[in-house]
């Protein structure tokens, strides 16, 4: 841990350099997304810094001091400078477009980042269309529910109500937390059901550290490979009186049972029965994919006790769907921050604060948000297919371990996977 906080300072002069060689050629991240960087940078600055935290948990008061010393004489003036150069050097040279397309080479660097990310290769406007068309039939879904459940809303009324009207709302940061303890818990209960393998490592739920509770919307950091260390599911808590109780629960499978974890966990515990890059590397369009998969599993298991948390389901997967639009929209059809905020808001349940941070995230990583929802409705195709061609034959079990089995692969890779195992089922049979 010291070698690597003392290499911190080499990373960080090679980014620099980096960025430095990329404004002289006419590229740079937009504008909009540096001064958060600065922020964050210097938020790692103070005494409750994550690169602190070894010391913390080593429970050795000498390993403590000597990572101290590392830090404040080798971490802290590297990191100043650093975000000295973003304010000073950068910020003003970034450039003005919150569109990809506005860097050199730009147009086909859009088209590239969707295919690096997801692994198919579909085009800006068909991205675009499959977004509208996914976002009619989730709409058509909450209509329905809300006529059910929420009589004289519209759809648009009660996603603006949702992080709002106290009903709905949470009180305090600890009734955000035991809320998706409780769920986690219901969750490992049915895992059993859906699968045949189940990882060795268990996960954890805790909120985001101070230094990331301004931004983070929610993410899962992975177990050990020998499930000795539990995976991380961190929580954004901040501002509980503007968080929907309907969204909590679909991030949560998503992050943890059946999503993130379960997936991410099975393949680092696979051992030598598969290469190491399907274990290791994580690869956008399988993992996210099968992650907003999992959302809608979890209520075929029964995971979503009540209408409010199924409206929060079908807001995440809206979500997923308004990704596609406005991500094209951004960085291939000019749409600007306003538009896309204003698309999101009337069409999900999530709180205003997580939608902003939302559309900054699509603004600075081009192409990733879309991977989600081509990856989850290529999984679904794929078992549509396995139930046609199966019949009674087609055991849920069996194709969630195979398409779970073999690692993170690409969804190409997948689709290969999963024809060879159809055949091998309709053959047995």
């Amino acid at each position: 841990m010291l070698d690597r906080l003392s290499n911190l300072a080499v990373y960080v002069a090679t980014e620099i350099d980096n960025l430095r060689e990329g404004l002289a050629e006419g590229y740079s991240a937009p504008r909009l997304n540096v001064p958060t960087v600065i922020e964050e940078s210097r938020a790692l600055l103070t005494d409750g810094s994550p690169l602190l935290d070894p010391g913390r948990r080593a429970d050795d008061p000498a390993f403590a001091a000597r990572l101290r010393e590392v830090f404040d004489r080798e971490v802290v003036p590297v990191v100043r400078r650093y975000a000295a150069f973003l304010e000073d050097s950068y910020l003003e040279r970034a450039r003005e477009s919150i569109a990809i397309s506005a860097n050199p080479n730009g147009e086909q660097c859009y088209p590239a980042s969707v295919r690096y990310f997801a692994t198919i290769a579909p085009s800006a406007s068909e991205i675009h269309a499959l977004g509208l068309e996914q976002m009619a039939g989730i709409r058509a879904e909450m209509k329905q529910l809300i006529e059910a459940h929420f009589p004289g809303e519209t759809i648009e009324s009660l996603m603006a109500r949702l992080n709002t009207d106290p009903q709905f709302t949470f009180r305090t940061r600890q009734d955000v937390l035991d809320y998706s303890l409780a769920a986690l818990g219901a969750a490992r209960e049915r895992m059993s059901d859906a699968f045949g393998r189940l990882p060795i490592a268990d996960v954890e739920i805790k909120p985001y550290p101070k230094y990331r509770e301004g931004s983070g919307t929610g993410e899962y950091l992975s177990s050990s490979e020998d499930g000795s260390r539990p995976g991380i599911y961190y929580i954004a808590v901040v501002n509980p009186a503007e968080r929907s109780v309907a969204g909590q629960l679909s991030v949560l499978y998503h992050e943890t049972y059946p999503g993130h974890h379960l997936q991410g966990a099975i393949a680092l515990e696979l051992g030598d029965r598969v290469h190491p890059l399907v274990r290791y590397i994580f690869n956008s369009g399988y993992g996210e994919g099968w992650a907003l998969y999992s959302e809608r599993l979890a209520d075929e298991l029964g995971l979503y006790p009540g209408p409010l948390d199924r409206i929060g389901m079908l807001s995440d997967q809206a979500a997923r769907a308004a990704r596609l639009v406005v991500d094209s929209g951004i960085h291939a059809m000019g749409w600007t921050r306003e538009r896309a905020i204003d698309y999101m808001r009337a069409n999900t349940a999530w709180p205003p604060g997580d939608i902003e941070a939302e559309i900054d995230r699509y603004i600075a990583w081009p192409g990733q948000a879309n991977a989600y929802m081509l990856g989850m409705l290529e999984i679904r195709r794929l078992r549509n297919l396995a139930e046609s061609r199966l019949g009674e034959r087609f055991d849920l079990r069996a194709f969630h371990d195979r398409v779970l089995g073999n690692g993170s692969l690409t969804l190409p890779m997948l689709a290969d996977s999963i024809e060879i195992w159809i055949d091998s089922q309709s053959k047995d049979g």
